[in-house]
């Protein structure tokens, strides 16, 4: 495994996702790599500070600015669209540096709303928004289904919007949907680390799966807000479970 980069050889990228994705895993993964510098939200971070639309983009521009001679192979970091304050700024800066683009998606907009849900009864327990104790993992709760309901139309949305700008900007693409990385995570970290150019290494996570993959174990309620959308795209995302 090679240790030094030139400027030139190192991969900018950055992971856009919505929430609930599998981001916060999969940046805790590849940190653990030598080769790959990855940062957390710091457009969330610095937009909750009062930051400016200037600000953000000269960070980013620094971030992706390495030195003549570094360690890491790849640089970049995670952000949600909303958090980005001037989207055309943004967009000519991942031109600008050449930018590679991880979008992190799940395909079951379902079980995104209920880990959306889950979280937030995480986070006002142990102030965490993902799990890293499995003493801290909370008991299976009633889900308000009008709540759920709004939660599933902002998540579609969510899911076109991410897409769309994607599709416009013009530049390399890896799709990485969630499923996907819990199903086969070694494939979906082999095409990872082919696309940020970066050498193989046996990589670990630090975060646990909050939500069961059977929702019957999380949902109390859940026969009565399953047969609510009896008949729709969305009922056969409640039964899933995968193998």
């Amino acid at each position: 495994m090679r240790k030094y980069f030139f400027r030139s050889q190192v991969t900018p990228y950055v992971i856009l996702f919505i929430e609930r994705d599998g981001s916060t895993f999969m940046i805790s993964l590849m940190t653990s790599h030598p080769q790959i510098q990855s940062v957390y939200e710091r457009f969330a971070v610095m937009k909750q500070k009062g930051a400016t639309a200037i600000e953000q983009i000269n960070w980013a521009r620094n971030f992706f600015t390495p030195p003549l001679i570094t360690k890491y192979g790849a640089v970049g970091f995670k952000t949600k669209l909303v958090d980005i304050l001037d989207k055309n700024a943004f967009t000519q800066l991942l031109h600008e540096k050449k930018v590679r683009i991880i979008q992190m998606q799940r395909r079951n907009q379902v079980k995104a709303v209920i880990s959306r849900m889950n979280a937030k009864r995480l986070f006002d327990a142990t102030g965490k928004w993902n799990l890293y104790n499995e003493k801290e993992r909370l008991p299976a709760f009633e889900v308000d289904p009008q709540i759920f309901h709004k939660y599933l139309q902002e998540r579609i949305q969510a899911d076109e919007e991410l897409t769309n700008f994607t599709k416009g900007l013009n530049l390399p693409i890896l799709k990485m949907v969630y499923e996907d990385l819990l199903l086969n995570r070694e494939k979906v970290l082999s095409d990872v680390f082919n696309f940020l150019e970066v050498d193989p290494y046996p990589v670990e996570g630090k975060t646990l799966k909050n939500t069961s993959d059977d929702l019957r174990e999380v949902v109390l309620n859940f026969e009565q807000l399953r047969s609510k959308y009896a008949g729709t795209p969305f009922e056969s995302m409640f039964d899933e479970v995968l193998a």
